[in-house]
């Protein structure tokens, strides 16, 4: 068999100038790239050929060549031009050679044509964009809901182009603080929000948010260890992005105060945050299983005088003060459609002069306490689990799951009646057993002390009988 020298000539040189353009601004493994335009040649070939049967392609990357190697059978006539060459051509490259035989013919990417090698391109080029796409993925598919830094490259319109390192992410205006200004080169913290495919051009978009509750959740976690190591956990957010955020936070330990924690120090921690978020008034709230309490807090910065709430309709009253009725609204209402989003209830907020008014006849008085009062005294059926010391978070789940909602119903269980339930094993229903009784001090009823006295006439009478 006879092989032509392989040829180097420009088209080759640049190939191997752009692979080494690639590698070194996308950061793609040299190989990967390679065998990308491996690829390619054989599309080119096949191009001109109209066949890829019995083709390789060698790469020398110490001399940066490239060539095609193809089989073909020796004929008279040639009636297949990429699988077959005419006896005269394949004697000038072996004297010796035969009809029927095969020979191997070696041909340079310059010997394809311009046709042929855009046609290789464009296969080199689609190959590279889907590897790019894999490689964005892998890169950040993870990191999803996560907090990044990067830097803001330009504007388009109202959208925000930004550098992420890697790859270049998109904020759409949705996802922006409304009111911020977006300088190019300035730093910037944005939560990764999505990954999704263009379906024009099926690349895929990188976009991030500052607007995202996840924002500011990722904010306090950077800002307040407590909330980090799990010790004080963020239940809920509330948030209209620019004007006002409230977040619920509840602590695993009784000695850690958690709005304490959120606020830091002389407000060191809160005041941080609310730098970041442009001055985005910042509300922190505790959490309470109690409804009046959670709503209570949730009307921060105002304290109602009194409120009253409707379990089945899920409705809430709150009576302010009449100087703090603007503020306990919010800008817009701002403040309360935050309370609501956050405690599950609609709350109907009224000055103390708009509920004397509205409450001045006995009708009225008594139409308010028939629709507040029914599910109130459902709702002080018993006392919450949570108020149990010691019983964790996770433990008052698997109890809740299996309908043991309060603790009236919880000490009426033996630790085998534990050992039952789906989640909790001998040792955790030891440790509950144990909880009760350091916590829990029992009485005996009026009905248990008649009880004791009858069975102890009853010894008494049968002993004097046996005398």
């Amino acid at each position: 068999m006879a092989r032509a020298k392989a040829a180097t000539g420009d088209l080759t040189k640049n190939i191997f100038d752009a692979v080494q353009q690639i590698v070194s601004d996308k950061g793609f493994d040299r190989d990967e790239v390679l065998s990308i335009i491996e690829t390619g040649m054989i599309a080119a070939y096949k191009r001109k050929y109209k066949t890829s049967e019995n083709v390789r392609v060698v790469i020398d990357k110490e001399n940066e060549t490239i060539f095609i190697i193809a089989k073909r059978k020796v004929v008279d006539v040639v009636i297949m031009p990429g699988m077959q060459i005419e006896l005269e051509k394949a004697r000038k490259l072996n004297p010796d050679v035969q009809l029927g035989d095969e020979i191997e013919i070696t041909e340079s990417p310059e010997d394809f044509g311009r046709i042929s090698v855009q046609s290789a391109m464009q296969v080199v080029a689609q190959k590279l964009r889907y590897l790019e796409q894999n490689r964005i993925r892998n890169e950040y598919v993870h990191k999803l809901g996560e907090l990044i830094n990067g830097y803001i490259l330009r504007k388009k319109g109202d959208t925000v182009y930004i550098d992420l390192g890697k790859v270049e992410a998109i904020m759409p205006v949705k996802f922006q603080i409304p009111g911020e200004r977006y300088r190019i080169e300035d730093k910037i913290k944005v939560v990764l929000h999505t990954i999704e495919e263009d379906p024009k051009t099926h690349m895929l978009k990188v976009l991030v948010s500052r607007a995202d509750k996840k924002f500011v959740q990722k904010l306090f976690e950077m800002e307040v260890p407590e909330i980090y190591d799990g010790i004080v956990n963020i239940v809920k957010i509330g948030r209209i992005p620019g004007i006002r955020t409230k977040v619920v936070v509840s602590s695993q330990r009784r000695d850690v105060d958690p709005v304490g924690a959120c606020v830091g120090v002389r407000g060191v921690r809160i005041q941080a945050i609310v730098r970041e978020l442009g001055n985005e008034r910042i509300d922190i709230v505790e959490f309470s299983e109690n409804a009046k309490d959670f709503i209570n807090n949730a009307l921060s910065p105002v304290t109602p005088n009194m409120v009253k709430v409707d379990f089945n309709n899920k409705e809430a009253l709150a009576v302010v003060a009449d100087k703090d009725l603007s503020l306990a609204i919010g800008k817009d209402g701002s403040n309360v459609k935050l309370a609501s989003s956050i405690t599950g209830f609609k709350i109907d907020v009224k000055s103390e002069s708009q509920f004397s008014t509205e409450m001045a006849s006995p009708e009225a008085r008594g139409r308010l306490d028939d629709l507040f009062a029914v599910r109130q005294e459902e709702a002080h059926e018993g006392t919450p689990l949570s108020e149990l010391p010691g019983l964790t978070k996770r433990m008052c789940k698997i109890l809740s799951d299996a309908n043991i909602l309060y603790l009236e119903d919880l000490i009426n269980l033996e630790e085998e009646d534990l050992v039952g339930i789906e989640g909790i094993g001998e040792a955790t229903a030891k440790k509950i057993m144990e909880i009760i009784s350091e916590n829990v001090e029992f009485e005996e009823t009026e009905e248990s002390d008649e009880t004791n006295e009858e069975n102890e006439e009853k010894s008494v009478e049968s002993t004097e009988n046996k005398q």
